[in-house]
């Protein structure tokens, strides 16, 4: 369908005088009038996250020069007053192990579990060096190893729980919270390894003790709670 440039009269066809003032058409070619009528709106685009991850990206490039920048001249630093390289490797395994840390802070790994399993293999090796200068490995292998691997286990586990079941708000905070305490006692179990302290047993029944009230206070959010309540505080607090 054609219109007039000059009337507005709609025509059929393309005469190429129109019926009514005679104004001579331009002949319109259907291909181009199918391409007109698809791009007349043009497609909308949200330029912020290109543009927050440029920002971010220079500012890692920096913060990156600043670490290079640093670990050399901490090196220099105790290479000059000692000969020898003594306090700097602590130190610089410690600015490397930040640096390591804030490059998935800053979004480069997208998936989830290679975040947290980065970030566990990141501390290994940082704690691992730093018994390491000492001589001798006196806590990495009763201690840090197996609190670091149980942390990242955990939170690994926990996240494939809220996936896989999909759980949404006061289930959320409750698995969590049931995280936590699964992982203060781990902690603490190894702990008291470490300082041969250890009662299996003892550590058996503090555990479950401290389950338990967790456990009930679930139980009762989920089938005790008012619902007038849940929606209050999940409207509170956006869950």
């Amino acid at each position: 369908m054609a219109y007039c440039p000059k009337c507005g009269i709609k025509v059929e066809g393309d005469p190429r005088p129109c019926p009514l003032c005679g104004f001579p058409i331009p002949k319109v070619n259907e291909e181009e009038r199918e391409i007109v009528r698809v791009r007349k709106f043009p497609k909308t685009a949200n330029p912020y996250p290109a543009y927050t991850r440029r920002v971010l990206n220079r500012i890692f490039i920096f913060i990156t020069l600043l670490v290079f920048v640093a670990i050399c001249f901490l090196f220099y630093i105790d290479y000059l007053l000692n000969e020898a390289f003594t306090w700097s490797r602590y130190s610089n395994l410690s600015i490397f192990s930040g640096w390591v840390f804030l490059y998935f802070s800053f979004g480069y790994v997208r998936r989830y579990y290679k975040v947290i399993l980065g970030i566990g293999l990141n501390a290994l090796v940082l704690l691992f060096g730093l018994d390491f200068f000492n001589g001798s490995l006196d806590w990495f292998m009763p201690l840090a190893f197996p609190i670091v691997s149980g942390v990242t286990v955990i939170a690994v586990a926990y996240w494939s729980l809220i996936r896989a079941l999909s759980v949404r708000g006061f289930n959320a905070i409750g698995t969590f919270f049931a995280a936590i305490v699964i992982l203060t006692m781990w902690v603490n179990f190894f702990i008291q390894s470490y300082q041969n302290e250890t009662n299996l047993w003892s550590w058996i029944i503090v555990t479950v003790l401290q389950l338990i009230p967790l456990f009930l206070l679930m139980l009762y959010v989920k089938y005790g709670m008012p619902e007038r309540i849940k929606q209050k505080i999940a409207r509170k607090f956006h869950l």
